[in-house]
């Protein structure tokens, strides 16, 4: 179903080299890095904000990772996802790996990523401005090297179709591992119904297939809600999640409410599996370009 859809995970491994604090959750520090060094590249009007640049759509920085809008919505068309968790005191030698995962078009253009994370280890990172060596870059999937040492494989860089077979299954535990946001009717779940994830995952699939492939999803999206809320939830559990991020878009912080927490669905999810699969590797809900909305599912039939 979701099979002209392309994917190319990066995971991205450096090195602190000075002293410092950094935020406990490092998606929105990760992505203003990245994004800036990438911006370097290419812009020539760095001080004119991409949705309103006369050459947005002819540029490689708003085109594959500022998402100056399009038909389909404001989505774009990668996410992020930090392996460190809830570390502020950064010593000289600590780790900091994250995976990024292109989505779509954006997977012909894998060598401007590339170029971004090498120049990553050239910025300052936070408002201290700590400085991170670049290591390595690889693909998880296939354990195949992109770059180490200075050399460079971009013949590593291989996509893979979002291809999801449906599974037998009865039961679905769904545990998300990174801040969620999933609204419904503009205020965020406290709880997470079975029916509210599938809209959410559809939602998004929907999205990134219009602006990033060209293709428009032919589903009944009525019918698969109906199934959806046949689908019981027998047992969960959410904890509230306080975060907040810099917006230089508002010039200042910028809280986002979340949740995390798992969730234990039962019914007929057969037909479901495909899209709880898409929505792992792609996360669900709001935010999910800062690594927001990823989980887990374990499966019994």
């Amino acid at each position: 179903m979701f099979g002209h859809i392309e994917t190319l995970t990066l995971r991205a491994s450096f090195a602190c080299e000075t002293e410092g604090k950094l935020p406990p959750y490092l998606g929105s520090t990760l992505r203003g890095v990245l994004g800036h060094s990438m911006r370097d590249f290419v812009c020539p009007t760095p001080d004119v904000r991409c949705y309103v640049c006369q050459i947005a759509q002819d540029c490689a920085y708003a085109r594959n990772f500022a998402s100056p809008g399009h038909d389909a919505g404001a989505v774009n068309a990668y996410v992020l996802y930090p392996h460190v968790r809830d570390k502020i005191e950064w010593k000289k030698g600590d780790q900091c790996t994250f995976e990024m995962t292109l989505i779509g078009s954006a997977v012909r253009e894998a060598g401007f990523y590339v170029d971004g994370l090498q120049a990553m280890g050239e910025r300052g990172w936070g408002a201290e401005r700590l400085r991170f060596r670049l290591e390595q870059i690889s693909v998880p999937e296939r354990d195949a090297l992109i770059w180490s040492g200075g050399r460079i494989w971009m013949r590593n860089l291989m996509p893979q179709p979002l291809t999801m077979p449906e599974r037998r299954a009865r039961t679905a535990l769904v545990r998300f591992v990174t801040p969620t946001r999933i609204l419904v009717r503009r205020k965020l779940s406290r709880r997470i119904a079975f029916e509210e994830l599938i809209h959410s995952i559809s939602r998004r699939l929907t999205l990134l297939s219009k602006a990033y492939t060209g293709q428009e999803l032919q589903w009944d999206e009525d019918a698969m809600l109906e199934a959806a809320r046949m689908v019981q939830t027998v047992e969960q559990s959410w904890r509230d999640v306080d975060f907040e991020r810099y917006s230089m878009t508002r010039g200042g912080k910028l809280e986002l409410p979340a949740i995390e927490g798992w969730a234990r669905y039962e019914g007929d999810l057969t037909s479901f599996t495909p899209l709880l699969e898409a929505g792992r590797r792609l996360h669900a809900g709001k935010n999910s370009t800062i690594g927001f909305g990823r989980y887990e599912v374990f499966y019994d039939a």
